[in-house]
């Protein structure tokens, strides 16, 4: 009785090795092992991998079939075929941290294990050391072509050119690459200086905070008075300073009667979070602002934020063939496929905003006629725009400004310096950024980087701030024809939306592209298409018209409630076939090249024109409830967030994609707890970037330049 148990459970430890040595790739590897160092000692002559690596390996191997801790560890942390292949999971990882914890040791007189007779006195050490590499999958397995991504753990001292060099010369196997991950990456001087930069910033936020804060809680005479922010201020008779935002007249016991504030004191006012978090936060709007713009603007940048979810995912999922072909063949995610127009919005919105509140500029003062177009100083006009994003002056105040140069470029030096240290794993990709960024940070600076070498973008995101600034630039010779004449102005808006609907459906059909790129090659679309202010140009010139009409009619009812209903109708059956309207040619019934170049032409501007009617609807009496919607006080502060949220949200993204050490299994509800989580941190992240970037700009430059008074 006792004979059988025990003979039971030593089958049953039996197979209970079989199948953990299976699992772990252990089961059959004597003779693979046997074979392959066999291979490597007599064809290593005859290819160039190091004597270092090559005994390092043979060690390696030496280790599995002695079973030791380490090299089983090894083994366990290179990537292996899972389930889900068909699914889209080709990317084998395997365990990163669990490779770079190994510690080898050799010590004298080890057995090879393949003649116990023999013995090498060696004494040497080596750690794992973590590589990714890249090769094509079996074809016949899968039915079409399949790149396969695969984490190896190998021998320190062994270099990309050897591990490939050994998989030719051995296995027969060609690998495109092979990246080796080392553990600690070299400190870069530009990294020192950014963040001596952002620590220096830092330390002036906090030290200017705490001067307000005083500033603010005791007179001259060193009475306590109540802790108020200058923001929050409220009196009878409330006026407009040139920050746009309310400030009650000087009392006789107010700090600011009993001294003069100097530009020191305004400087140090301007880096304080206690002074610019009220501003920012208020959601106080001056009369006559166009105030259904803050909506556009926030729900605008959460379609992006969305779209960038899925977007910037799919190369970091397992299951990116099923979870990609389901949400393709359902309607109500054509909504996610068109996020791209949410930059249209942003274009319309640019567009009408420099010209109503440019021509608002222009009409006033004591100039007449003609001569009305001379009170802009178009020299400070080109510099309020490099340093200051402006969204709308009213009464010649500054009611809502994003800095636009100082933030870009500050979050720029940071992400581009800083990044590749944040974190690390396979999936971490920070070397290409600081590369493109060391070389072609200029073009960011000048806002040329969607024209110059597009194939190496630093920010990439960033093609939509240059695109901006350049319609920017060009809009004075269009504005200034328009004040002359209408139909002067008319006709260069015309020609130069004709230019851009040429351009882009003969790019569209010269390149064979689908509506909206489907079918065609992103990267190229991507390059060619997208982001050149040629064929983006559309919308923004919708905006300026609407800017126009809106200045003439200056916000007033001009048609009757029957066509206004009508209209409505119209912009929302356009705005839904322009979204819900692809989902045939998205799935198997192509439209022809010539119908496809016909829309990538036109629907771009015709988004704008819905976009448009909504916002010339709303400041002009026929909003209803879209407009109450849109015009909601909680939207204020976070369209002023907006410009930084825009920023930072891909660097959220990436570090959060990135840091994994394991692709993500995709759904709908991982989907959605990823969308929610990337809003909200990018906003929180925007506020801490307006207050240390942002906001201590628009003072500085008020200080400076004495803006205002």
């Amino acid at each position: 009785m006792l004979a059988a148990k025990d003979a039971f459970s030593r089958e049953h430890d039996e197979n209970r090795q079989k199948l953990f040595g299976s699992l772990l790739g252990l089961y059959g590897l004597d003779d693979a092992v046997a074979a392959f160092v066999k291979d490597l000692n007599e064809k290593s002559p005859g290819f160039n991998v190091s004597q270092t690596c090559l005994t390092r390996v043979e060690y390696f191997l030496t280790g599995i079939q002695k079973k030791k801790k380490w090299a089983l560890q090894m083994l366990d942390a290179t990537g292996k075929m899972g389930s889900g292949v068909l699914d889209g999971n080709t990317r084998w990882y395997g365990s990163y941290s669990e490779c770079n914890k190994v510690q080898a040791s050799l010590h004298y007189n080890e057995s090879t294990g393949f003649n116990s007779s023999q013995a090498i006195q060696v004494s040497d050490s080596f750690e794992g050391q973590y590589c990714t590499t890249m090769l094509s999958g079996p074809q016949s397995l899968v039915g079409h072509f399949v790149a396969l991504t695969l984490g190896i753990c190998v021998p320190s001292g062994c270099s990309g050119e050897d591990i490939k060099s050994m998989a030719d010369n051995i296995l027969n196997l060609k690998l495109w690459f092979v990246s080796c991950k080392p553990k600690e990456l070299p400190w870069a001087s530009g990294t020192t200086a950014a963040l001596c930069i952002s620590g220096l910033l830092l330390l002036l936020v906090l030290l200017a905070t705490m001067y307000d804060i005083i500033d603010q809680s005791f007179l001259t005479s060193g009475t306590a008075q109540q802790v108020i922010p200058r923001d929050a201020l409220e009196d009878k008779g409330p006026t407009v300073q040139a920050d746009g935002y309310y400030a009650i007249p000087s009392s006789p016991n107010s700090p600011s009667s009993q001294r003069e504030k100097g530009i020191c004191h305004k400087v140090m006012i301007a880096f304080s979070v206690y002074t610019n978090a009220a501003k920012v936060l208020s959601a106080k709007q001056p009369s006559g602002a166009l105030n259904c713009v803050n909506g556009i603007r926030f729900l605008s940048l959460t379609w992006v934020i969305w779209g960038h979810t899925y977007y910037f995912m799919m190369r970091y999922i397992k299951n990116g063939a099923s979870h990609g072909h389901d949400i393709m063949t359902r309607k109500s995610m054509q909504v996610l496929f068109q996020a791209p127009y949410s930059v249209d919005s942003f274009f319309v919105m640019s567009g009408l905003l420099v010209t109503y509140l440019t021509l608002r500029e222009m009409k006033r003062g004591t100039l007449r006629g003609k001569l009305r177009m001379l009170r802009i100083n178009w020299g400070m006009y080109y510099f309020h725009r490099f340093w200051s994003y402006k969204n709308c002056i009213i009464d010649n105040v500054y009611c809502f400004i994003h800095r636009l140069t100082p933030p870009y470029m500050l979050v720029l030096l940071v992400y581009a310096t800083t990044y590749r240290y944040w974190s690390n794993g396979p999936m971490w990709a920070g070397e290409n950024q600081e590369k493109y960024c060391g070389d072609y940070w200029w073009t960011n600076l000048l806002y040329v980087n969607n024209v110059v070498d597009t194939k190496k973008l630093c920010f990439g995101w960033s093609w939509y701030l240059a695109n901006d600034m350049q319609f920017f630039v060009i809009t004075p010779f269009i504005l200034l024809p328009l004040f002359w004449s209408r139909i002067a102005g008319a006709v260069i808006m015309f020609l130069l939306l004709l230019g851009c609907w040429i351009s882009s459906g003969s790019v569209s059909a010269y390149h064979k592209y689908g509506p909206n790129a489907v079918g065609g090659n992103e990267a190229d679309n991507f390059d060619i298409m997208y982001i050149k202010p040629w064929c983006r140009i559309g919308p923004y010139l919708v905006g300026m018209a609407t800017g126009y009409v809106l200045h003439v009619t200056q916000c007033k009812p001009k048609a009757n409630w029957v066509i206004a209903m009508f209209a409505w109708a119209v912009a929302i059956a356009l705005g839904a076939w322009l979204v819900f309207g692809l989902y045939e040619p998205l799935n198997g019934h192509p439209w022809n090249y010539q119908v496809a170049a016909l829309y990538n032409a036109t629907s771009r501007t015709l988004w704008g024109a819905c976009v448009a009617w909504v916002i010339y609807a709303c400041c002009t009496g026929y909003g209803g409830i879209v407009n109450k919607i849109l015009s909601w006080d909680a939207f204020v502060p976070l369209s002023r967030l907006t410009y930084c949220a825009y920023l930072v949200h891909p660097i959220i993204m990436f570090a959060v994609y990135q840091m994994k050490e394991e692709p993500i299994y995709a759904s709908d509800m991982t989907m959605t707890y990823y969308f929610f989580g990337h809003l909200v941190t990018s906003y929180g992240c925007a506020f801490v970037v307006s207050m240390v970037f942002e906001a201590p700009m628009l003072g500085l430059e008020k200080a400076i330049l004495k803006r205002g008074q």
